[in-house]
């Protein structure tokens, strides 16, 4: 399990486990059980492919939240335009009009992350580089104004702000929603809650294919800068590992040797009458 405190020059998160070590059978029970593979294939309308979980915490009067977002950093093993989703489940509930410390999205159909993910994601680096070339030295600060500061203007803000959903949540609930989505994590307030802990796993299409570039790009803060967009750094670390574990660029995710029990991974859609 990876465990990072955040410090105060990332403190969106108090702490955040990456991807748990150890035996995954209740997870892999979890992906089984009927009701559950029936409800995430049905609302997609996708064959999915388990690849990762997640747990943050965020913490009251430490933790600002996360800035404005869409999952080019989560799924940055993935080609942009092919299918994945998160499926958030807070462990405490969430008051939104209390003590908050959830999350808030955009409706897709208002305004879509989309061209993010496709155009200026696979420009940061290609700039960064670019400068270099003109003799123009960059640093870390660069790297993260260009891959945060779009989404995260005033005038974006604003737009964002003013048409956001926060919602309230009781333990049970969960926020399902695709990588397109801007989002952000939301601060915990003065309140009963010292703490506030959330469940995360993440899915992909399982036709989906390994995108290297993509993957050498969220590596390059490491190899440049000597550190990533995060001070936990195994949210650049996955796409790379999974390049090191045999994937080329093109293979398909689901068959990638980096994933142990990729059939228990599976959900795939059952195939009824009122499908065909």
């Amino acid at each position: 399990m990876h465990r990072e405190t955040i410090n105060s020059t990332t403190p969106a998160f108090y702490r955040v486990n990456y991807d748990l070590e150890g035996a995954k059978d209740s997870v892999f029970e979890l992906l089984a059980r009927r009701y559950f593979r029936h409800t995430l294939t049905d609302l997609t309308d996708n064959d999915l492919f388990f690849t990762a979980e997640q747990i943050f915490e965020v913490e009251q009067k430490a933790d600002i939240g996360s800035t404005w977002h869409v999952g080019v950093d989560t799924f940055g093993y993935q080609v942009s335009t092919e299918f994945g989703c998160t499926l958030w489940a807070p462990l405490q509930s969430v008051n939104a009009r209390g003590q908050r410390g959830g999350m808030t999205y955009v409706p897709q159909h208002v305004i879509s992350g989309e061209w993010f993910f496709e155009q200026i994601e696979p420009a940061v680096v290609s700039t960064l580089k670019a400068k270099e070339r003109a003799g123009i030295k960059t640093n870390t600060p660069d790297y993260v104004s260009l891959k945060r500061g779009i989404l995260n203007s005033p005038p974006m803000v604003e737009i964002l702000e003013a048409h956001c959903v926060e919602e309230d949540f009781e333990p049970g609930d969960v926020l399902f929603f695709n990588k397109m989505v801007v989002h952000r994590g939301v601060a915990l307030e003065e309140g009963p809650l010292a703490k506030r802990a959330a469940y995360v796993m993440r899915f992909v299409d399982a036709r989906s294919h390994y995108d290297l570039k993509r993957a050498q790009d969220l590596e390059y803060p490491v190899q440049k800068y000597r550190t990533g967009l995060f001070a936990y750094k195994p949210f650049t670390r996955q796409p790379m590992e999974m390049a090191e574990a045999g994937a080329a660029d093109g293979d398909l995710i689901s068959e990638c040797a980096y994933f142990s029990e990729p059939d228990r991974r599976m959900l795939r859609r059952e195939r009824r009458p009122d499908r065909a």
